[in-house]
C-alpha cells in the first residue's frame, strides 16, 4: 500500500511515503451530493428531460449533475471532468467522460430562430423553453422562491466574447454572443441567447414577455420590473401599461429628449452624498404622460451630464426611486460570477444553440451553489455566505476523504462537518 522513498536531506525531506489508497481531495463534494439526493434533484432532471434509450449508460441527471459537481470543485472546462471521475470515487455516483457529456449536452439543443430587421440585418435568437422550465422548477424545488411573495424582476444583457464558428461582432467590436437574462435577486430565472450583432434593445419586449409568462405560469408574482435604457421601447412600454399591477423603473439616459425633460424640472433636491441634484417632472412619451426622476451632477449647471429614470410609481419620493433603481448594480456581480466561476466566459461549443444549453446548465450550477452556500453557512462556522466559489472550494470542498468497505465516509480534518451529514 505504501512506497517508501529514500530521505532527501538537502531538500529537508527526511521521510516520504507514497500511498495507492484512493483518497478524494475534494471530500466536501460528498455533502453537496447528499443534499441534492435528499432533494431528489436527479429525479426532477430526468422527469423534465425524459429517459434516455435503454442501452444508454448514463441518464440526463448523471450528465448534468456530474458536470455541476465537477464545476463546484473548480472545473473550468468540460475536459476537466476526467479529473473528477478519477478522484471522487463516491458510491452510486456515475460521471460520464467529457466526450459523452459534450455529446449529450449537444443533443438537448433547440433550433435557432432567425429574424430579419427592416435594414436587412439577420438576428439569431435561441430560445430554450425546456431548460428554462427545468431551471425554474429546480429553484422551486429548493424553495429559493416562494409563491406567496412579490418580487422584483431585473433584466439585462451581457456580452460574452468568444471566437465561435457562428459568433457575430458586438457593439464593443469583439465577436461573441449577447444573452438576455431575467434575475430575481441573485437567481437567474429566465435565459435566452442571441448573437453578438443583436442589440439588447432588439425585440426586448418579446424576451421580457417570455420571462414574465414563465413566472406567471409558475405562480411567482412580480411586483416591480427594473432595467437599463435598452428597455426604453414603445412596444415594451405598451406591454407594461397593459399590466398596471407591475411597477417599472427604467433608465432613460442621454436620449435626444433628455435635455428638454431636464430643463422642465422646477425644483432640484441636493443629494450631497452622491454629488447630484435630483428632480421630478412629467413628460409625454409613447402616448401618455410619464413620471421622470431626473438627476444631474452638482458641478454641472449646464445639464451636460444627466440621466433619468422612468417609473409608473406616483408616490415614491424621487430619491427613493433613485436608490431603488441603483440597487440593480448588483447585476454586474451576478454576471461576473457566472462568467468567472461558472464558466460563461469559457463556452465549449461551436454554435449558438449548443452554447445556450451550456449557459443554462451552468446557471443551474450557479443556483445550486447559491442554495448550498446559504444552507451550509447557517450550520458550520467555516463557511461564509459571502464566499465566492474559490473561497468555498478552499475552505469547504478541499478535504481528504475516502469511503471505507463498510460504506462509511472518512474525513481527514479537524473541522466539524458532522452537522451536515
Amino acid at each position: 500500500m505504501f512506497n517508501h522513498l529514500k530521505s532527501n536531506k538537502m531538500n529537508g525531506i527526511t521521510n516520504l511515503q507514497i500511498s495507492d489508497r484512493k483518497i478524494n481531495p475534494f471530500g466536501g463534494i460528498n455533502f453537496i451530493i447528499s443534499a441534492m439526493r435528499e432533494k431528489k434533484i436527479n429525479e426532477l432532471i430526468d422527469k423534465q428531460l425524459g429517459k434516455r434509450p435503454k442501452q444508454a449508460n448514463y441518464s440526463y441527471s448523471d450528465v448534468i449533475l456530474g458536470w455541476i459537481y465537477s464545476n463546484i470543485c473548480g472545473a473550468e472546462r468540460i475536459e476537466d471532468i476526467h479529473q473528477s471521475r478519477d478522484l471522487f470515487n463516491i458510491p452510486n455516483l456515475k460521471i460520464p467522460s467529457s466526450d459523452r457529456v459534450s455529446q449529450i449536452l449537444r443533443s438537448l439543443v433547440t433550433e435557432t430562430e432567425i429574424f430579419t430587421s427592416p435594414e436587412g440585418i439577420k438576428h439569431q435568437f435561441n430560445i430554450h423553453s425546456g431548460l428554462n422550465n427545468l431551471m425554474f422548477d429546480l429553484i422551486l424545488k429548493l424553495r429559493m422562491l416562494k409563491k406567496d411573495t412579490e418580487y422584483t424582476l431585473d433584466y439585462d444583457n451581457t456580452i460574452i466574447d468568444c471566437e465561435k464558428y457562428d459568433s457575430k461582432p458586438t457593439y464593443l467590436k469583439t465577436k461573441g454572443y449577447q444573452p438576455g437574462v431575467c434575475f430575481i435577486n441573485k437567481l437567474p430565472v429566465y435565459i435566452e441567447n442571441r448573437n453578438g450583432n443583436s442589440s439588447a434593445q432588439y425585440k426586448i419586449k418579446e424576451t421580457v414577455e417570455r420571462g414574465f409568462n414563465l413566472l406567471e405560469c409558475k405562480g411567482i408574482p412580480i411586483k416591480k420590473f427594473r432595467s437599463d435604457s435598452a428597455a426604453c421601447t414603445g412596444k415594451l412600454f405598451k406591454y407594461l401599461d397593459n399590466h398596471p399591477n407591475i411597477e417599472y423603473y427604467i433608465k432613460f439616459h442621454k436620449h435626444r429628449n433628455t435635455p428638454i425633460i431636464a430643463s422642465m424640472v422646477k425644483e432640484w433636491e441636493e443629494l450631497a452624498k452622491y454629488g447630484i441634484y435630483i428632480g421630478c417632472v412629467y413628460y409625454k412619451l409613447y402616448g401618455r404622460l410619464r413620471r421622470f426622476i431626473v438627476t444631474r451632477k452638482i458641478d454641472d449647471p449646464d445639464l451636460k451630464n444627466y440621466m433619468a429614470i422612468l417609473t409608473n410609481n406616483e408616490t415614491l419620493p424621487g430619491k427613493e426611486v433613485y436608490y431603488f433603481y441603483n440597487k440593480r448594480g448588483a447585476m454586474e456581480r451576478n454576471f461576473d460570477d457566472l462568467k468567472n466561476n461558472f464558466n460563461w466566459s469559457r463556452l465549449p461549443f461551436s454554435f449558438l444553440n449548443e452554447n445556450t444549453v451550456f449557459l443554462i446548465i451552468s446557471a443551474i450550477s450557479y443556483i445550486i451553489y447559491q442554495y448550498i452556500i446559504n444552507a451550509f453557512s447557517k450550520k458550520v462556522d467555516f463557511v461564509k455566505r459571502s464566499y465566492w466559489l474559490k473561497n468555498f472550494i478552499f475552505h469547504f470542498i478541499t478535504v481528504g476523504s475516502e469511503w471505507t468497505s463498510l460504506q462509511t465516509l472518512r474525513l481527514y480534518t479537524e473541522k466539524n462537518y458532522q452537522v451536515l451529514w
